[in-house]
């Protein structure tokens, strides 16, 4: 058995009852892991595992994947939850770090940017510029990835922008 703290990228329902998360772990970077019966009413980790949260979760490697057999709700940063726009970045952020990053690679600089930038999104004000939000997460994931100072201009970075600003 295994445990670490992670954060919830997106899940997928799976079969009738079972999810498959993506988290971003702190010991273990990017997995995949499943939570077999959790969508039924009774299950003990309903609640614990919600995509943007920070949970402490318990795993046993299974013969796929992952297998989660516990879990307890650390941070579900409500802050950005209760703006649109906050909530659209914020998943941006979380669709980011799963696009560029390979499963089983843990990198303590990409946890601490991840977790950062979830929780200045929850403690911003509603009057915080998401478009220069993003463009600094882009900068900073760029170079935590490697891609040099900078990285290079994106074309998303300019859509997300301007998807941002009307959303304001």
């Amino acid at each position: 058995m295994y445990a670490t703290d992670a954060i919830v990228l997106k899940k997928l329902d799976v079969g009738e009852a079972d999810v498959l998360y993506m988290l971003y772990a702190r010991d273990y970077g990017k997995m995949r892991a499943v939570a077999p019966g959790i969508r039924k009413s009774e299950a003990k980790l309903r609640g614990h595992l919600e995509p943007l949260s920070l949970s402490r979760i318990r795993f046993v490697n299974g013969k796929q994947r992952e297998k989660l057999i516990g879990a307890r709700l650390l941070n579900f940063w409500s802050g950005f939850r209760a703006d649109r726009a906050r909530l659209a970045v914020a998943h941006y952020v979380a669709a980011r770090i799963d696009q560029e990053c390979m499963e089983g690679e843990q990198d303590q600089a990409l946890w601490n940017l991840l977790c950062a930038h979830l929780a200045f999104l929850d403690a911003a004000d509603t009057e915080v510029n998401l478009s220069a939000f993003v463009s600094r997460f882009e900068d900073q994931l760029s170079e935590v990835l490697g891609y040099g100072p900078g990285g290079a201009e994106r074309p998303e970075r300019a859509i997300i922008g301007a998807w941002a600003n009307w959303m304001n």
